[in-house]
């Protein structure tokens, strides 16, 4: 896929498939559409069923997600009180780094092969599915104004960040390539990235903030060592936070979410818990009083939505009744 998660690790790679989160293999046909899924074969051992990286709209709050139900990673779009699902692609590649449009109308979504990705995007029905772009490199992110893109291209312990236009044009590294680049997101203005990277190769993960241009560059997340790593940063509304997921450096299978300032790093977490669960790979509601995210906490990975002061917290997908979501006991 090309956004790959590796859930129960403590690594969120943008863009490498080296985890069996999701896992599937990629075709195309010659026009670079998404062709229908061939049937797996019955000899292959069957992969458990997940759900997650939610991206929540910020037009009616609905929320896009991937599943692997059908075999590989396929997108779905659900409303935010766990109703009106839908799944919108049915193809052998995997649909990974999910996106909406600024305004909300359309998700965008990737698909990785041959260390090229395509950008898609998409209408909430299914409807008027379009290429939007063909660059060389994983985890493309298009600029809230639909002008440019940034993507990452390297190994997955020495990747960098490039800049540049729909078309590919006026492409410009952002970074070197010494250390890591994951899980960029573009600031709601345009104007700064954050992502996800390291000072030295011995220190821990942690989330960066940059000019769109690459400079500037500083660390956000300060958090104490026995916390662990941080990674996955996306923008809140306003800007002015971001939510994160840090996986345990103390406790195996485990993470939480947290919330931190930008411009001082203050940050603290939510739904904090001493079980070995995992809540994961953010993303805030238009308001920015609301964060979707996915957690294995009731035994499998599912998109679930918590307040931002962490009350409220409920499953929203993998339900009996997929049409109504439940409060979970750990909630």
């Amino acid at each position: 896929m090309t956004r790959t998660f590796i859930a129960g690790l403590s690594l969120a790679v943008a863009g490498f498939s080296c985890a069996t989160f999701f896992s599937a293999s990629l075709a195309t046909t010659s026009s670079g559409k998404p062709e229908p899924r061939t049937q797996q074969s019955a000899s292959q051992a069957p992969t458990p069923v997940q759900s997650g990286q939610p991206v929540v709209s910020s037009k009616d709050s609905r929320i896009a997600f991937t599943s692997n139900r059908g075999g590989t990673d396929d997108l779905f779009v659900v409303s935010a009180d766990g109703s009106e699902e839908r799944q919108l692609t049915h193809t052998p590649e995997s649909e990974g780094n999910l996106a909406w449009t600024a305004k909300g109308k359309q998700i965008l979504f990737a698909v990785f092969k041959d260390n090229r990705s395509r950008l898609y995007a998409i209408d909430p029905d299914g409807k008027n599915q379009r290429e939007l772009a063909n660059m060389p490199g994983r985890a493309p992110t298009l600029s809230p104004d639909g002008k440019r893109l940034v993507y990452m291209a390297g190994t997955w312990t020495a990747t960098r960040l490039t800049v540049s236009l729909l078309d590919g044009s006026n492409a410009r590294q952002i970074t070197d390539d010494s250390s890591i680049a994951w899980n960029n997101h573009w600031s709601p203005d345009g104007k700064r990235i954050a992502f996800t990277s390291r000072e030295n190769p011995k220190s821990e993960l942690a989330v960066f903030v940059m000019n769109a241009d690459g400079s500037s560059r500083r660390q956000v997340s300060r958090l104490p060592a026995e916390e662990g790593n941080a990674q996955w940063p996306v923008w809140s509304p306003d800007g002015r936070r971001l939510a994160i997921q840090v996986n345990s450096r103390m406790q195996k299978n485990t993470a939480h979410i947290w919330v931190v300032d930008v411009a001082t790093g203050a940050a603290h977490k939510l739904a904090a818990h001493t079980e070995a669960y995992l809540d994961e790979t953010p993303s805030w509601f238009l308001v920015g009083k609301r964060i979707a995210f996915q957690s294995n906490r009731t035994g499998k990975m599912e998109v679930s939505v918590m307040n931002a002061d962490s009350t409220g917290a409920r499953q929203l997908t993998g339900m009996q009744r997929p049409n109504r979501a439940r409060h979970v006991g750990r909630y």
